[in-house]
């Protein structure tokens, strides 16, 4: 009785270490993780909200195509282009002044507000520490591939917007954070095959008996399997009953949206779960769980046989009752 409590946190500790393990050989790479997530929130939008972001993103390929739209990346990437369009949104001042016409004011003076507010310089200076500008002749090549029809609307998505994702994890904040921590996970593998062990070595210092050790470790993978199966079949649950719905964020994204609901950022929380499981992730829970099962049916089989033979027993030992003779 005194060591079972011991040797339960011995076994949890064990699962624990193990289930790490699993999910630490998962290379995670942030810009992929995030093109990924964007991906899977065109994916899980409603088919009207898909269109409408496929048909703005056509436009905006129709302009670069004709030379008409000035993006933000070109303006960061030649300051005297931003010096012209400053010298332009004086020309409009005066202009205005003497109340002369001018051709689409109201985009005119939208730009020249963010302009001479120092606007555009801000989001100049944060793209470039965080290396957010775009490859504009990649886009331009993802727009002529969309349409002759090489690509479907989904990666037309998904290559756009990874154009416009950094290269690299940015060296300050929660970025850094996560750097280190994926790191230190990928490179001290070995503390947790001597932690494993060190631990499977205890547990059996605590039970001294091969058999039951055995019996132990299948339950021990009976529990690993549910550590990493049981989230993922919860999802695919929610998925299937509720419904993974993320299109007010991707309305929201492109400026169709009114508010982001409560329901596409759990969404988003789950597909970003999701992406932790890759198919070894997948197989190894399942084999885990089959051991374990396995283990399992074994004991109750076991048990089950133990218990007939102390029947048997029981019965054989048993005294007969003398018959008594007649007078």
């Amino acid at each position: 009785m005194v060591k079972k409590f011991p040797i339960s946190i011995v076994k949890s500790l064990i699962v624990l270490v193990v289930a790490t393990l699993i999910f630490s050989s998962v290379a995670f790479d942030f810009p992929d993780l995030i093109k990924g997530i964007f991906g899977d929130i065109f994916a899980y939008a409603s088919p009207d909200a898909q269109k409408q972001v496929i048909g703005q993103l056509a436009e905006s390929c129709s302009s670069l195509e004709q030379g008409n739209l000035v993006t933000i990346s070109q303006i960061c990437a030649n300051r005297s282009l931003l010096e012209s369009m400053k010298e332009d949104c004086a020309g409009y001042r005066e202009l205005k002044k003497s109340n002369a016409k001018i051709e689409n004011e109201a985009r005119v003076r939208e730009s020249c507000s963010k302009i001479e507010s120092g606007e555009i310089e801000n989001q100049c200076n944060k793209m470039q520490k965080s290396s957010l500008l775009p490859d504009l002749s990649k886009i331009g090549s993802l727009c002529k591939d969309y349409k002759s029809g090489k690509i479907n609307d989904r990666e037309f998505f998904f290559d756009v917007v990874g154009g416009a994702m950094p290269g690299q994890i940015p060296d300050s904040g929660v970025f850094e954070g996560y750097a280190k921590f994926m790191n230190y996970l990928s490179n001290n593998k070995l503390v947790y095959f001597a932690a494993i062990l060190i631990l499977l070595i205890l547990l059996y210092l605590l039970l001294m008996d091969v058999k039951l050790f055995v019996l132990e470790l299948a339950g021990i993978s009976l529990n690993i399997g549910i550590f990493i199966m049981l989230p993922y079949m919860v999802i695919v649950i929610y998925d299937n009953f509720v419904g993974i719905d993320t299109t007010s964020i991707l309305g929201n994204m492109f400026g169709e949206g009114f508010g982001i609901e409560p329901k596409a950022l759990i969404s988003v929380a789950l597909l970003l779960f999701l992406r932790t499981y890759t198919h070894a992730i997948i197989i190894l829970g399942i084999v885990f769980l089959s051991i374990g099962i396995a283990g399992k049916i074994y004991t109750f089989a076991r048990k089950k046989k133990s218990a007939q033979k102390e029947v048997i027993k029981e019965s054989s030992i048993k005294p007969k009752k003398k018959s008594r003779k007649k007078a």
